[in-house]
């Protein structure tokens, strides 16, 4: 017995004594009546930690202190008299309702002559707390390593290596359940040679001063393949002795490796064909000029495919790609192991090819021309295209990889001026006249800003009167230096720089500007480029320069060529149609030298069809050039379309021109280009031009 049960048995009321020490106890305590549970004595201690007063406790019994779920067996115990042997764990309740978790000691007393209870009580919340903190962290973290993406295990290096952690994605890398695993070592499961490069490893990290990391390719027990990036590392003993203990951590990279290799593999190849793309083109080039040699050189050529738009145009983007990748097979097949086949982008393919014969490479050119004049089948139909290819040699020509491909594109330009369907090796005059076309750029644009541009106006003849029916303008340029340049000079520059967009708004708007003060039935014609059709801004370009000027539309005359309808009939077409709605006259220019089909000709109703000069030269002598001019009288006539023919530099063709029917005429005979100031002298003369044709 406790001294405080001693004092309250040995009496029916406790001493002084003993009821101080009761009272200034630091153990919560009280007496209670088994039978009637209710408090007989409280001290301090109990009053302080339950927040019950004294006047509290006097109306209470032990089962107010108590949830309603523990009371019930309270009751039992203390009518089995349970809690008497042994410390029971309960939970009682504060005055504020807040839980508290005790043990109990119970004992038997007398107090004031009956029997009564005495319960001492230890608040073991805290303690309780910290060792559900203690094992919920552990299970925490036995729940993370468990379940963590990467492998986690653990070694027992002083027991042959047996696995005293192995985590569960650890079992899915190797293909093992993790509790197979630990308590055994790497040679229950792998070979051999896959048991010693692990225990390579381990020993490196055990003799590392830091974690070593790796990557390596594991074999699974089932025989799969796996990449696994790995960290170990020896763990420090926690009195300073040698580790023993090993610590791993593995990631299954496979998939992320496979993913890199792809993209990789993308970064370096085109997506439509599978060859090489322009990156990786660049690096090879740039190794192989580097070791090519007079012993050992290295042909560059660049090919083009010929109007590949036209069939993107014509048979849709579908048999464009069909056809690309019909070209990049057939450029494989011709090439040797060790030469490079590669898409730079669009229809232009690369070949680096070694050779050493003399002559190889003409005759490798003309296999490439060979085999792309076969038909391609596209969708069942047979296409026939043709191809430019451009060649520079490492080291004649170049020995920089950046040189060799400027000079491989030089040869390509050169090739496909020369007609196409056709190879050309560079040579120095290619870039001679690639340095006069950029130096020509440069000037154009400062024409352009210096107003150096001059309209030249050539007399268009109505054979019924022999009268002046308006002027076709027609640009030159007044260089600072190199005096008057006629356009066949720099609208080919202009044209391939784009530069045609700017210059032709500038010869529309002075055209109209300078036609608006001519008599009423003067016409003026400009021409417009395919360039110009392409650019969304043609119509309201027209459109303000009749604003400005205040010319008639039906005075205006534009003049395009055939190839406007190879360009894009989607977008010209629309474009046509809204030009003439306003009330312009729409002329087909060079008619018969460019389109194969005269379908256009069904498609939109040209108010003036102008036959190409080259048609009128042998018109007195060829009969041929005499069928095509009835022919196109015959289509003018069947179209309600006024009828021009050009470059008229005889009496002759004037004559038989007459004879034929046709409308109007243009040439040397009848003016040549001149000056506005003469223009306007032949307009103040009444538009009459002397003719001797009767």
């Amino acid at each position: 017995m406790t001294g405080i049960q001693r004092a309250f048995a040995s009496t029916d009321t406790p001493n002084d004594d003993f009821q101080s020490l009761f009272a200034t106890h630091p153990s919560p305590m009280w007496v209670y009546d088994p039978d009637t549970l209710c408090f007989l004595i409280v001290n301090n201690a109990a009053v302080d930690l339950y927040g019950y007063s004294r006047e509290d406790y006097a109306g209470m019994t032990v089962l107010d202190i108590r949830p309603a779920h523990e009371r019930q067996r309270m009751i039992a115990a203390v009518h089995a008299r349970s809690d008497m042997e042994r410390a029971e764990r309960w939970t009682h309740l504060k005055a504020d309702g807040t839980m508290l978790e005790v043990l109990t000691y119970g004992r038997g007393v007398r107090f004031n002559g009956r029997d009564a209870i005495l319960a001492i009580v230890q608040d073991r919340t805290e303690v309780n707390a910290a060792h559900r903190e203690i094992s919920d962290t552990r299970s925490l973290l036995d729940s993370i390593v468990d379940n963590l993406p990467v492998g986690v295990f653990v070694k027992d290096m002083e027991a042959d290596g047996l696995y005293i952690l192995f985590n569960e994605a650890c079992g899915d890398i190797v293909g093992r359940q993790s509790l197979d695993v630990v308590g055994h070592s790497d040679r229950i499961f792998f070979d051999k040679e896959q048991t010693a490069a692990f225990r390579e490893q381990d020993a490196r990290a055990f003799a590392a001063p830091a974690a070593i990391s790796f990557e390596e390719t594991m074999q699974r027990t089932d025989g799969q393949q796996r990449i696994l990036r790995t960290v170990k590392r020896a763990l420090p003993s926690p009195d300073g002795s040698a580790p023993r203990y090993l610590l791993g951590i593995s990631q299954d990279v496979t998939e992320e490796r496979s993913v890199e290799a792809r993209l990789a593999y993308m970064a370096m190849h085109d997506v439509l064909t599978g060859l090489p793309n322009r990156a990786a083109f660049a690096e090879h080039i740039k190794r192989a000029s580097a070791c090519a040699t007079a012993d050992k050189p290295v042909a560059l050529l660049y090919l083009d495919v010929d109007h590949f738009k036209h069939i993107n145009d014509s048979k849709g983007h579908a048999a464009g790609d069909a056809l690309l990748c019909q070209v990049a097979g057939r450029l494989t097949d011709l090439a040797d192991e060790g030469d490079l086949v590669a898409r730079l982008g669009g229809d232009e393919f690369a070949l680096v090819v070694g050779f050493r014969e003399p002559g190889c490479i003409e005759r490798f050119a003309e296999r490439l021309l060979a085999s792309l004049s076969s038909p391609f089948d596209l969708d069942g139909v047979n296409e026939h295209v043709t191809c430019s290819i451009g060649i520079a040699l490492a080291p004649d020509h170049a020995e920089d990889d950046d040189v060799l491909m400027r000079h491989a594109d030089l040869a390509l330009y050169a090739a496909k001026e020369s007609g196409r369907s056709t190879y050309r090796f560079y040579e120095p005059s290619m870039r001679l006249e690639a340095e006069r076309r950029h130096m020509l750029t440069a000037e154009l644009r400062e024409a352009l800003q210096k107003n150096q541009f001059e309209l030249y106006y050539q007399p268009i003849v109505q054979l019924e009167n022999d009268r002046l029916g308006g002027f076709e303008a027609l640009i030159r340029w007044n260089h600072p230096e190199r005096g008057l340049i006629p356009p066949m000079e720099f609208i080919p520059v202009a044209e391939e720089t784009g530069l045609i967009v700017a210059i032709g708004e500038w010869v529309l708007r002075e055209a109209c500007r300078t036609a608006a003060d001519w008599p009423l039935n003067l016409k003026i014609a400009v021409n417009l480029s395919v360039s110009q059709f392409r650019h969304n801004g043609l119509l309201a370009s027209v459109v303000s320069a009749l604003d400005e000027s205040g010319l008639r539309p039906e005075r205006l005359e534009i003049e395009i060529t055939e190839s406007v309808f190879l360009a894009d009939v989607g977008q010209s077409l629309p474009l046509l149609k809204s030009l003439k709605e306003l009330g312009i006259r729409i002329a087909i220019d060079d008619f018969g030298t460019g389109y194969s089909s005269f379908s256009y000709l069904r498609a939109f109703a040209f108010d003036k069809i102008k036959l190409d000069r080259s048609f009128i030269a042998g018109i007195d002598t060829d009969p041929g050039n005499l069928a095509i001019v009835r022919a196109v009288v015959g289509i003018g006539s069947g179209f309600n379309a006024t009828t021009l023919a050009e470059g008229i530099e005889t009496e002759t063709q004037l004559l038989r021109l007459r004879q034929e029917g046709f409308h109007e005429v243009q040439g040397y005979l009848l003016g040549k280009p001149m000056p506005l100031a003469e223009a306007e002298r032949l307009i103040a003369r009444g538009g009459v031009v002397a003719s001797t044709a009767a």
